[in-house]
């Protein structure tokens, strides 16, 4: 059954790519903010800032290997003065093994991610640049594979500019993973690099497609496919309902052993 289910879910990935590519001459028309859109894998990386406040809830569900989670997700972003926004992303979710693994199976928290980002300005060509820091607390229950048990510390540097008909938006960085615990298993700490690369395409004054490719090097020493190198690409859209609400739903595809075969991403932003 997953089988035929990823199948459909790269089907779409597909379509949405293939819709942002073919249609983006005509999002020139649009009139939307920088700050309405944003990445879904690079959400904190973006190199715009929440207008005031950001809050979205979230059901991401993902596949990877024997590990699938169901998880539903809080997503926080404010901007407490001019160039700074802080924020953050929690959860709780169910996991599922494969027998005879599924007595490590259950449910819990997932890790706490917070972040810190200061916008620089921008360039004569209009790029707006941005640099920032993240925190990854080992909340989440490791032995349900909800959490690495790992303190990470991550600092990056991102862009932003508008083309002709779309934003291209770029961040790079490095994570220092502390040594975890993942199913019972040690989990030796890396430095790894970060490379993020995003394309939004307003499609009308309610309609946004998104494409993204990520990649993370190695995080963790001999942990198999759980510190593997994490490469994704993803297709999403925002959809516009009402002055402050937003749909926002997301199709990831693993392309290494470290990211999850399918991840979907399911939910509603308010913004302030």
């Amino acid at each position: 059954m997953w089988t035929m289910i990823r199948a459909g879910l790269r089907l779409t990935l597909c379509l949405i790519l293939l819709t942002a590519v073919a249609a983006s001459p005509l999002a020139a028309q649009s009139s939307r903010t920088p700050t309405t859109d944003r990445l879904f894998l690079g959400f904190a990386k973006d190199a715009t800032l929440a207008d005031q406040q950001w809050w979205e809830g979230q059901l991401v569900v993902t596949d990877q290997n024997d590990l699938d989670t169901v998880v539903a997700k809080l997503v926080m972003a404010i901007r407490p003065i001019d160039r700074f926004e802080f924020g953050g992303t929690v959860g709780f979710g169910d996991s599922d093994l494969p027998t005879p693994s599924n007595d490590l199976e259950g449910t819990g928290a997932t890790d706490l991610e917070l972040w810190g980002k200061y916008a620089l300005g921008s360039l004569e060509d209009g790029s707006d640049l941005a640099v920032g820091l993240t925190v990854t607390v080992p909340t989440g229950d490791d032995t349900a594979g909800l959490g690495r048990d790992s303190f990470v510390i991550g600092a990056f540097f991102s862009s932003r500019k508008a083309m002709e008909g779309f934003d291209l938006v770029g961040h790079v960085g490095a994570n220092f993973h502390g040594d975890g615990r993942i199913f019972g298993v040690d989990l030796d700490g890396k430095v790894s690099a970060e490379l993020g690369i995003g394309f939004i395409f307003p499609m009308s004054d309610t309609i946004s497609l998104v494409a993204e490719g990520q990649l993370e090097t190695d995080q963790y020493k001999n942990a198999g496919d759980f510190g593997d190198t994490d490469t994704r690409i993803l297709g999403g859209v925002d959809w516009k309902l009402g002055a402050n609400g937003m749909f926002r739903g997301s199709l990831a595809l693993g392309l290494t052993d470290g990211a999850p075969d399918t991840q979907l991403s399911l939910g509603y932003a308010a913004r302030f």
